[in-house]
């Protein structure tokens, strides 16, 4: 395989190099990760930035550099982390009630095609919108975010994500565009499917929290009434206590809230609650030489997935998909928990969960789609 290296600024051609089999692939939506490969060469005509695009048989990987090492006498290792990384700049961000997808089309165009810093513009880059999600976003005032966290937030709650991808002309690499998508969603994965190997399923060490309370503070003057809501095991959310459909083990999670909080409850619950569902840990190999599921084409990052092991069932998101040394299998991760240290310790230093709480889901305009079931 060919790896390409472009000017990060032009997109102009740079160098190649051939890619040996020692490399890997890292896509991750809840942290950073980087991927790695090894090319044939090592003076290498490309800088720390740069972008590379490496074309395999079943998809274009595209990613910026983060360094460049010797392997030895005759190969060099180049490390890099997804082009999506791209975006990892923090910006004042404002409430917003409307088409999540044209909000983000207009916060990527601000700050990466229209900015007053042409600098910081790369006029290779265009969006594309291909779907309409009504919700509603409620930052705090004088809010700075990164656009990567607020892609991520508004992906995992709302469905909506980012697959960049090549631009040709006439076999050349002109542009890349970034097509804004709904993520598929009602897909059913049964644990015993053949070509699924060495599954480990870990759940967090805190139960699912199921019910929150909302007491009102002391200074309140209009609000003065303690509201509850429980979390069912269809996904909804509920004020009603005797509802069949309730979790037998209650964890429950109390909160104060003030007049300026109450209209936003419901949404504050709701946020809680599934947060809290997506804290585990799925992880397994897949045989990409399969009739059923093949990852990058009906299994991409941010699919809504519902895993079934057993009796129990999980209503998850595909977190990570990553590939070592060929293609003929893929590792994939359900759900937002990590196992390695180190990942939890960058999990710890985001600052994205202090923000889920300030994010309003309204349903409507986004469209149910089967994923069929696995």
């Amino acid at each position: 395989m060919q790896l390409i290296f472009l000017d990060r600024k032009t997109l102009a051609y740079k160098d190649n190099g051939f890619v040996e089999n020692t490399f890997e692939i890292n896509l991750d939506l809840v942290i950073h990760q980087k991927s790695s490969f090894t090319v044939n060469k090592r003076n290498i005509n490309t800088n720390i930035g740069d972008i590379v695009a490496l074309k395999d048989m079943s998809f274009f990987y595209l990613g910026i550099i983060e360094s460049i090492e010797l392997a030895d006498v005759y190969t060099a290792c180049i490390q890099v982390v997804d082009i999506c990384d791209i975006f990892n700049i923090e910006v004042p961000v404002v409430s917003y009630t409307g088409d999540l997808a044209l909000y983000l089309e207009n916060l990527i165009s601000t700050f990466f095609i229209n900015s007053n810093d042409t600098l910081q513009n790369l006029p290779y880059l265009s969006i594309t919108r291909e779907t309409c999600v009504i919700g509603e976003l409620i930052f705090e005032p004088d809010k700075i975010m990164a656009i990567s966290s607020v892609i991520e937030l508004i992906s995992k709650s709302y469905g909506v994500n980012l697959k960049p991808e090549v631009v040709f002309l006439r076999g050349r690499i002109i542009g890349i565009k970034i097509r804004i998508v709904e993520v598929q969603r009602g897909i059913k994965i049964k644990s015993n499917l053949s070509s699924i190997m060495d599954l480990v399923v870990n759940d967090s060490s805190s139960p699912v929290i199921n019910k929150v309370i909302y007491y009102p503070k002391l200074e309140n003057i209009t609000s003065k009434t303690t509201q509850k809501y429980y979390l069912l095991t269809t996904g909804e959310i509920s004020q009603n206590a005797t509802s069949e459909f309730r979790y037998q083990t209650v964890k429950m999670k109390s909160i104060s809230y003030s007049d300026a909080d109450f209209l936003q409850l419901l949404t504050k619950a709701k946020n809680e609650m599934i947060s809290s569902k997506l804290d585990h840990n799925i992880s397994f190999n897949l045989k990409t030489e399969n009739n059923v599921i093949k990852p990058l084409e009906n299994l991409n990052l941010g699919d809504f997935v519902e895993f079934i092991k057993e009796d129990v069932i999980y209503d998850t998101v595909v977190t990570g998909i990553k590939f070592k040394d060929g293609f003929y299998q893929a590792s994939i991760t359900l759900g937002e928990y990590r196992i390695r240290l180190t990942e939890k310790i960058q999990l710890l230093n985001k600052s994205v969960n202090t923000a889920i709480s300030n994010i309003s889901v309204i349903s409507g305009g986004s469209t149910d789609l089967d994923g069929g079931e696995y």
